[in-house]
């Protein structure tokens, strides 16, 4: 099981990273391609869409990100955000649902609670 923890960490790490070029992505296209779409009301409404959708994503992948790495040194609380992280990614179809139920299958394990339990001792 302790492969799988590392499998889990490294998928959260690099799936993060990819989350926050994707909340920077959506920032930045989402406000420039409502700011020029020629319409107040669509470049007010893009705008706002686009901060509230990568502010979402960003603080989903930036929490991913920092738990990855305590998972990497076995840290009970980043068990925790890890279960958090991976439950909300289940919304995002089709990777984000496989790599949320791989995630929550390996850290609800009995196995893995064992493993994180003789850490804290």
């Amino acid at each position: 099981m302790r492969t799988h923890i590392k499998v889990v960490a490294i998928v959260n790490l690099l799936y993060s990273a990819v989350g926050l070029l994707a909340a920077a992505s959506v920032l930045l296209g989402g406000v420039f391609g409502s700011l020029f779409s020629g319409s107040l009301v669509g470049a007010i409404v893009g705008s706002v869409a686009s901060i509230v959708t990568a502010i979402v994503v960003g603080c989903i992948s930036f929490f991913g990100l920092i738990a990855g790495f305590g998972l990497l040194n076995h840290q009970q609380w980043a068990r925790y955000v890890i279960i958090v992280v991976s439950a909300l990614r289940l919304f995002r179809f089709p990777f984000g649902t496989l790599f949320g139920g791989y995630s929550l299958w390996v850290l609800l394990n009995r196995e893995t609670r064992d493993i994180f339990d003789m850490q804290v001792s």
